[in-house]
């Protein structure tokens, strides 16, 4: 049997709080497999951003073991690690956030191709117009600065950087969740593309059940910070056995899935 593409268990991240030790995330275990989605669900606080910082090395784990690829990511440091990121990246809530908002849309694409050393000065500007074009925006888009652009495009860039190391997992913490319905079902359906040819992995956070029921093929439900529940997302969101995978359930909008596939349609 084959070995997952990112194999967590155990994972643990603690903060102090007004002299008393919290847990965030609390011996976290799953793993994911190449060219599929596991859905991160639950409430604000219930861990799923910290488990993301986490596998990113944003921030280090007071316990546990990461396995990316088929080698220990936590042992990794230097040019190793960031050798190592290229295949592992991520896209935000607020990509203008996480952007310079002045800078051009060539830049923010450029960085990626330059640090990793994946184009030379000369290709960077094919790569970048073939990037856009990837992700449906026109290489006019270009010269723009970040702020200029609509946060469905900026989205789309979002994409665009995380796909030009060719990762083979992005992690995506709630993506979608500040977009209108409409820009939303677009960026669903560009990452259910995207992984179709590809045969990119996506670890998907979010609190919404319903968009979760369009792209993720199995689906962990946490609850201030440990597993609550897990399995194949349809059979979770259509019986959750938790309390809080329930309640998630109840709260979920309901999802025009005319234009989006679902997930386990796919498989």
């Amino acid at each position: 049997m084959s070995r997952p593409l990112l194999a967590v268990s155990g994972l643990t991240k603690r903060y102090r709080r007004g002299g008393k030790s919290i847990a965030a995330v609390d011996d976290v275990s799953f793993d994911i497999e190449p060219g599929e989605t596991l859905a991160l669900a639950g409430p604000s606080g219930s861990g799923k951003s910290t488990i993301a910082r986490l596998l990113l090395r944003l921030i280090e784990s007071d316990a546990g073991r990461i396995e990316f690829e088929g080698g220990d990511f936590l042992s990794l440091s230097g040019a190793a690690l960031r050798a190592r990121r290229a295949r592992l990246q991520m896209v935000f809530q607020d990509p203008l956030a996480a952007f310079n908002p002045r800078a051009t849309v060539a830049r923010v694409l450029d960085d990626p191709l330059r640090i990793h050393g994946i184009a030379t000065r000369s290709e960077r500007p094919r790569r970048i117009a073939a990037l856009l074009d990837r992700v449906g925006l026109s290489a006019d888009l270009a010269g723009r600065a970040i702020h200029e652009i609509s946060g469905g495009q900026r989205q789309r860039i979002a994409i665009a950087r995380a796909i030009a190391t060719k990762p083979s997992l992005i992690v995506l913490d709630e993506a979608v969740s500040a977009l209108d319905v409409s820009v939303r079902r677009q960026i669903l359906q560009l990452l259910l593309d995207l992984q179709r040819e590809e045969r990119i992995a996506y670890l998907f956070i979010s609190h919404d059940l319903g968009v979760i029921s369009a792209i993720a093929h199995r689906v962990v439900i946490l609850d201030a910070g440990r597993v609550a529940e897990s399995g194949n997302a349809r059979a979770v969101i259509g019986a959750p056995q938790s309390t809080i995978g329930k309640a998630l359930v109840t709260a979920a909008p309901k999802l025009n899935r005319t234009s989006t596939q679902g997930a386990a349609d796919r498989q």
